[in-house]
């Protein structure tokens, strides 16, 4: 029987899945191989989920590795954090304190040198000289008579009256004389110790002539040689002696010379003051218009060139200085009413308008009293214990500050912040809380 060449040659097999082989990279290193899908079915690799290959297992633990390093590196900053937060254990009280407003229209207020009570003051005293020079419009013959201060001790406790004209003696026999008579007080005891009774005046030298311009020096009292009281009262220079002449000098026209006489004495009242002020103790006040600056004309003296002179003028400042708390409570003594041991401070004293009720007392180192008026508007703002307060304030919850502000009426509000911040309670050591006074509205 024929054979047809399809029965001759060998039909080709058909490759199924099942005759390709798996790869190496493809098995897993535990033995896994994917089931082989039924024949036939192809598609059934896209339908069967469950024949995908797992994630690598060392892949999985390298990540989780990660994580945990992430984690114990947040919690390692966490605790640092709170160890330095807690390095800062502190507090602090911020309050407003109590306040009023004050108004004053000329209001007239009496102050002493010394006394039992009231409002007291103290005198502070300072001179300068300064000078300038201006075109000379001539000369003139003169004869003039060196003066100064001196400050008479009287060490005997009898006051002791001198005459007019009265002489004191320098070591080497120059004489200067008093104007018109004094009395200098005797001595006194103060608070246990012994004061000597002294009286500053001035004096004119008994001739005129440029030998009796001196500087400091110690004076007797030839009047009184021979008797107990020549070693009891005595004196010494408070200032040189100066503008003693006995020939020519230069002469200023005298419009010229009140033009520079006023802008010597402005400058050197506001030098005066600005020294004075500088010292003047921290809790005290000096007021510039409480303060009497009295000026001298000393003479022309030659200047270096040949038609110009200079013009020297002499300041005093005689300042009245309060104890800043003692002038606030005095000023308000009359507007509010103060339990007992309250105490206020008027802000920016220097804002209102003082001035002598009276004209300024002749003498105002010898008087032991002054008035002086008030006006303007300002404020008064309650003193707080701050010692007291912080010391009711240690190991304290936060929560107890309204009980422990109700022993300070002085504090209209108050807020505490404590530190760390998750700390609620004050620290056990005072000087961990500080005290915060805030302005006033």
């Amino acid at each position: 029987m024929p054979k047809n060449i399809e029965d001759i040659i060998v039909p080709e097999r058909r490759r199924s899945i099942r005759d390709i082989p798996i790869p190496n990279s493809r098995r897993n290193n535990n033995g896994y191989h994917p089931p082989i899908p039924p024949r036939g079915n192809f598609d059934a690799l896209q339908i069967e989920k469950d024949y995908s290959i797992p994630p690598h297992p060392i892949k999985r633990q390298g990540w989780r590795s990660r994580k945990n390093v992430w984690m114990a590196t947040g919690i390692a900053l966490l605790v640092l954090i709170f160890a330095i937060l807690s390095l800062f254990n502190g507090a602090t009280l911020a309050y407003v304190p109590k306040s009023v407003a004050l108004s004053f229209d000329h209001d007239v207020y009496t102050a002493r040198k010394t006394g039992e009570d009231g409002l007291f003051y103290n005198i502070i005293k300072l001179s300068g000289d300064k000078d300038l020079e201006v075109s000379a419009s001539g000369e003139e013959e003169v004869r003039r008579k060196a003066n100064g201060t001196i400050i008479i001790y009287n060490a005997s406790t009898n006051k002791q009256r001198l005459r007019a004209t009265t002489r004191f003696e320098t070591p080497d026999g120059k004489v200067y004389q008093v104007e018109n008579a004094i009395t200098i007080p005797g001595k006194k005891m103060t608070s246990g110790v012994e004061e000597l009774g002294t009286l500053e005046v001035t004096v004119s030298a008994e001739q005129p002539g440029e030998e009796f311009n001196i500087g400091l020096t110690d004076f007797t009292l030839p009047g009184l040689k021979g008797t107990s009281l020549f070693s009891s009262v005595y004196a010494r220079s408070k200032t040189k002696m100066s503008g003693g002449l006995a020939g020519v000098q230069k002469i200023v026209e005298s419009g010229e010379m009140a033009r520079v006489k006023t802008e010597l004495e402005k400058a050197l009242r506001d030098e005066l003051i600005s020294e004075a002020r500088a010292q003047v103790p921290e809790d005290f006040i000096l007021l510039p218009s409480l303060s009497s600056v009295t000026f001298e004309d000393l003479p022309l003296t030659d200047s270096l060139s040949k038609n110009s002179a200079t013009v020297n003028v002499r300041a005093d400042l005689l300042g009245i200085m309060f104890k800043r708390n003692d002038l606030s409570n005095h000023l308000a003594l009359d507007k509010i009413t103060l339990a007992s041991g309250e105490s206020v401070d008027i802000i920016e004293l220097d804002s209102l308008n003082f001035a002598f009720a009276d004209t300024l007392p002749v003498g105002l180192s010898l008087s032991n009293e002054v008035k002086f008026s008030v006006t303007g508007e300002a404020i008064a703002v309650w003193f707080t214990d701050e010692v007291a307060l912080k010391a009711d304030l240690v190991g304290k919850h936060k929560g107890d500050i309204p009980s422990i502000l109700n022993n300070y009426p002085a504090v209209r509000s108050a807020t505490a912040t404590i530190r760390p911040f998750w700390k609620k309670s004050f620290p056990s050591d005072s000087a961990d809380i500080s005290m915060k006074k805030l302005p006033v509205k």
